[in-house]
């Protein structure tokens, strides 16, 4: 199964010149900690979306024994959002396959849910999580995945923090593909992936699996970097 991670962006808001992926947390960075946990999960080839200071993801990379192949997408629009990046590597997911996040840290146990999911489309979902706007949050029913928003509203039968990460098969990697080839063409570029994942989750079913057990956090903001210092110590 392959991965993509997407690790164009630049991060303004955590205030770092360097790309997020190369954020080191307790002496590893977010990247290296991508590949290992990838590796014990069964991924068997990874492919990374660059943009911002792409040149120095290529040689953290270079410098890392992975034992995962790893090929390169670049995004030359980078300064958008995060729908241009899963755009490019749509190609990639033809097979199916997992996209993620870079900005995330969490523990290997967390990814194998996912990779392991009897669901052949699948979400992770955090019902800890409150709704403040600033997730993006999921909204389910029946078991399956109706809706992703930063508010989704409380009529549903369950209503979760989205992980960022998901996996689909086949159809949904078809699927998803032309919603964001959709998106892009339209020229709707400065949203965000999950404007596609919303629009698929009304055409083909996505079931989930929750995470509350789990550890794990987004780094957006410097007090996310304090919260990952302290996770880290516990993985």
């Amino acid at each position: 199964m392959r991965a993509i991670l997407l690790a164009a962006g630049r991060g303004r808001r955590l205030g770092q010149d360097l790309p997020k992926c190369l954020l080191s947390i307790e002496g590893r960075t977010l990247l290296e900690r991508h590949l290992e946990i990838l590796a014990q999960v069964g991924i068997s080839a990874l492919t990374i979306v660059v943009g911002y200071m792409k040149e120095a993801i290529y040689e953290h990379v270079a410098s890392l024994k992975s034992r995962l192949p790893i090929d390169f997408v670049e995004n030359p629009r980078f300064v958008h959002g995060s729908i241009v990046s899963l755009q490019v590597a749509a190609n990639h997911l033809v097979n199916g396959g997992i996209w993620m996040d870079a900005d995330v840290l969490y523990p290997a146990g967390l990814m194998r849910l996912l990779v392991d999911s009897k669901h052949e489309n699948c979400v992770l979902a955090d019902g800890r999580s409150e709704e403040t706007g600033e997730e993006m949050m999921l909204g389910t029913r029946g078991g399956r995945v109706f809706k992703i928003a930063r508010r989704v509203g409380k009529e549903w039968d369950f209503a979760g923090e989205s992980v960022g990460f998901a996996k689909v098969g086949v159809e949904g990697a078809t699927v998803m593909k032309r919603l964001l080839e959709e998106e892009v063409a339209a020229g709707r570029l400065d949203q965000e992936y999950e404007a596609a994942m919303d629009r698929a989750f009304g055409e083909i079913s996505f079931g989930y699996e929750r995470v509350d057990a789990f550890a794990w956090t987004e780094i957006d903001f410097e007090e996310d970097v304090i919260k990952a210092r302290k996770l880290a110590a516990l993985l």
